[in-house]
């Protein structure tokens, strides 16, 4: 919960780093590591159809602090490895305060996570995706395309007839360039495509990905739709068997390729299901309950010092009487004994 009595919600995800499926696919990505899916908007404005989230429209954006805060909450569940901003919200609609969070995550002085750990999703603000490549140029990006076309794409996605696909194509190939020295990465930019029955799922879908991308340094994400309460346009997830039918037309086109496993879902916390509907655990909020603000400590300090100041104007105060009583008796005393002595040489 935030300040301002908004909610968001992060996912904590644990990899056992064995595989699920019984016939082990997929097992060399089976990896062990603790993934934190982040949120950096209340709602989203962005309307992508088949997102929770962006049922809600947009409530506000997250502060830098607010971000961080989310990381802060996990550790004391688990150690976190890698950081996914995935959860609420456009990232790249909230670029200010998305970067400064990562700038405080990457600090070695606090939180201290790697920056290849930190993976930005976006539907593709292309602006805003230049500008962190050019300010942040070691964080991961991600894609969200969910479309071949883009007549397709537009319907799933509103916010396409703003950033057409060829804008963001050419975009994906400027990162490329940018990382293709970089370490594992080598210029790679995941692409997530959310697989939607009878709609962007056939396998004439599935070619029309591999001509988009073919030649492209690219890892395609294919997550088998999450459905969740109130969709309003009744959404299906395709069958085992669709989604590997269309997985295979994308590896005999030699295009890197992995289908996600669905994390969460049996709580209503995996991809495309965030969203405060009716509350589904326990809310948090770090800055009443776990640590006291920078602000609190300094008020707390400067009002010990009020009163010890306070304490130490306070003493001279409460002797001076009793000082000047013994100075006025030593002053009287002196004037009588010189009287005397005069009285006595008279």
């Amino acid at each position: 919960r935030l300040q301002d009595g908004g909610e968001v919600e992060a996912v904590l995800i644990h990899h056992s780093g064995l595989a699920e499926d019984p016939e082990q696919r997929q097992a060399d990505r089976c990896g062990q590591r603790d993934t934190l899916c982040i949120s950096s908007q209340v709602g989203c404005r962005l309307g992508c159809t088949f997102c929770a989230t962006g049922t809600m429209g947009l409530q506000g954006n997250l502060w830098a602090g607010e971000i961080q805060e989310q990381l802060l909450h996990a550790r004391s569940i688990r150690p976190v490895s890698n950081i996914v901003f995935m959860g609420m919200g456009e990232p790249l609609d909230n670029f200010s305060n998305v970067t400064s969070a990562i700038r405080g995550l990457v600090d070695p002085h606090r939180f201290g996570m790697a920056p290849s750990g930190i993976t930005v999703s976006t539907v593709g603000i292309v602006g805003n995706m230049r500008r962190l490549m050019d300010d942040m140029p070691k964080i991961k990006l991600a894609v969200s395309l969910h479309a071949p076309t883009q007549d397709l794409r537009e319907k799933i996605l509103p916010v396409a007839k703003t950033y057409r696909m060829d804008e963001l194509l050419q975009v994906i190939d400027e990162y490329a360039q940018k990382t293709t020295s970089d370490g594992k990465r080598k210029g790679m930019v995941m692409i997530s495509y959310v697989l939607l029955e009878d709609v962007n799922d056939s396998l004439e879908c599935a070619q029309q990905l591999c001509d988009l991308l073919a030649g492209k340094p690219v890892i395609v994400n294919l997550i088998p739709f999450n459905s969740y309460e109130g969709d309003p346009h009744n959404y299906r997830t395709p069958s085992a068997e669709r989604v590997d039918a269309f997985l295979r037309v994308l590896v005999e086109a030699d295009i890197r390729v992995f289908e996600r496993r669905h994390h969460g879902r049996d709580i209503s916390a995996a991809c495309g299901q965030l969203a405060k509907l009716g509350g589904k655990g326990p809310v948090a909020d770090i800055e009443n309950c776990t640590c006291t603000l920078a602000k609190d400590r300094a008020r707390g300090l400067a009002q010990a010092r009020r009163s010890q100041c306070s304490d130490e104007q306070v003493a001279p105060v409460l002797f001076s009487p009793s000082l000047m009583s013994v100075g006025l008796v030593a002053v009287a005393c002196t004037a009588l004994a010189l009287f005397g002595w005069r009285r006595w040489r008279q």
